[in-house]
């Protein structure tokens, strides 16, 4: 987060969001498929590490380029109330995703042992995978890349003392 995210919050200017958002949610349904296929009982740690890092990164390049899409998207001072309808809508997609994550992992698999954990585990963030390829293809969908129009300094508001 502390390494990706900066740098494409600064190449969403260059590139526009829907290359990052795309392919951040892509890199993110790589990963955490690569997790879902590798979870077992007996798997070591460091294995589980590129496909974290993968993940990670993808979040944290569709992330910034989310948010630049939608505050790029209203006139300056609409910012404030659609950063506000961004975040409202980022929360309750957490709230819900781990509502759906939850489902599954109990579906797939529970706390019964470690197979059972696993079994879990693999349902759950193969949900999330899917749905993070989804979000890729959705991002697809985002305007392509356009010069940040001029925009015009505020006008003064004349007052007059009576």
């Amino acid at each position: 987060m502390t390494v990706v995210a900066p740098v494409a919050g600064r190449m969403v200017n260059r590139v526009g969001a829907r290359p990052l958002a795309a392919l951040g949610l892509a890199m993110q349904a790589a990963g955490m498929g690569w997790l879902a296929l590798a979870a077992t009982p007996s798997v070591p740690y460091w294995e589980l590490i590129a496909p974290m890092l993968i993940a990670g990164a993808g979040v944290s390049m569709a992330m910034p380029a989310a948010q630049a899409a939608v505050l790029n998207a209203v006139e300056p001072q609409q910012i404030g109330k659609a950063s506000g309808v961004f975040n409202t809508g980022r929360q309750l997609g957490g709230v819900f995703g781990v509502a759906v994550l939850a489902l599954a992992f109990a579906k797939a698999g529970g706390y019964a042992g470690p197979s059972a954990f696993t079994d879990g585990f693999g349902g759950a963030i193969g949900v999330g995978a899917a749905l993070s390829l989804a979000g890729a293809v959705a991002a697809l969908a985002i305007p392509g890349h356009q010069a940040a129009p001029a925009r015009r300094p505020a006008e003064p508001v004349l007052t007059t003392n009576r």
